[in-house]
């Protein structure tokens, strides 16, 4: 009952002053997910601002949670093209990155190069005849023109070579997880800046799974927080970021230590009383 009362309450944006944080979660079923998976999703990203809350973090304001079901989605839109509107950053925890499909019409915009930052292991590039988890940017880069895509921190053991061909048919730029090693930290300053420079809007996607070993067995396999970090600030110092978007459903992964160092990061780099915190 109260989880439903805080879902609705949030339909309606809220006043913000300037320069604010705007946190939305949203939780959509895609393929191959089971309900039971989407359910528990929905439990922790409804959750995400409570918790953000008891980390005394007071720059954040309520952008509501979202279950995504057709009339949800209009929902979403609507809020989510207001605080676009708005001198304010959206930042959106989704249990999927294809939840960005839907916010892409709303960046889009003719004669303007819309330039997608993807912090993760995989391409999600799976040429799929509808959306399923992974296929985000096949259907990104088909349905809009003026879409380019970086992916940062591939990690190319578990990519075939099909997949690799795919991405170079797409005309993507990518770095693998090797390259992003904070001894190569001067190489992706370099080429981000590149990619930064013919981009004239930005939408950085970070998966956080990608930021939590396994193991430590398979510590080799994820990315260092502090790369992911120096992206993040080099990305919103070029003032093109229009929207952030982390990807997450499983509790040890948006509530973990690396999701918290990135949402600290964002934070700093928000504007307060003119000045950069």
């Amino acid at each position: 009952m109260f989880g439903l009362f805080r879902r609705n309450k949030m339909l309606n944006p809220v006043a913000l002053p300037p320069h604010s944080m705007i946190l939305m979660s949203a939780c959509q079923s895609i393929k191959p997910m089971k309900r039971i998976e989407f359910e528990m999703a929905d439990q922790s990203l409804e959750d995400v601002f409570e918790w953000l809350t008891e980390q005394d973090h007071n720059q954040w304001c309520n952008g509501g949670h979202y279950s995504l079901s057709d009339q949800m989605i209009a929902h979403y839109q609507l809020n989510l093209s207001r605080y676009l509107d708005s001198s304010n950053l959206p930042v959106v925890f989704s249990n999927c990155t294809e939840t960005l499909l839907h916010a892409l019409p709303l960046l889009h915009a003719k004669r303007k190069e819309l330039g997608i930052v993807h912090v993760g292991n995989q391409f999600e590039i799976k040429p799929t005849l509808e959306p399923e988890a992974g296929s985000v940017y096949h259907f990104s880069l088909a349905r809009f023109n003026e879409c380019r895509l970086f992916c940062m921190g591939i990690d190319a053991t578990s990519q075939t070579e099909k997949t690799f061909e795919y991405a170079e048919d797409l005309g993507l730029n990518w770095l693998t997880l090797s390259e992003c090693q904070f001894g190569h930290r001067l190489h992706v300053k370099q080429q981000l800046a590149n990619y930064l420079s013919h981009c004239d809007e930005i939408v950085l996607n970070i998966d956080l799974a990608s930021l939590c070993p396994k193991s430590r067995l398979e510590s080799e396999h994820y990315l260092e927080v502090q790369m992911v970090t120096r992206i993040i600030r080099q990305c919103l110092l070029s003032e093109k970021v229009k929207l952030v978007q982390l990807v997450g459903w499983k509790d040890k992964h948006i509530f973990a230590k690396s999701t918290l160092s990135v949402l600290q990061e964002l934070v700093s780099l928000i504007p307060h009383n003119d000045k950069v915190a």
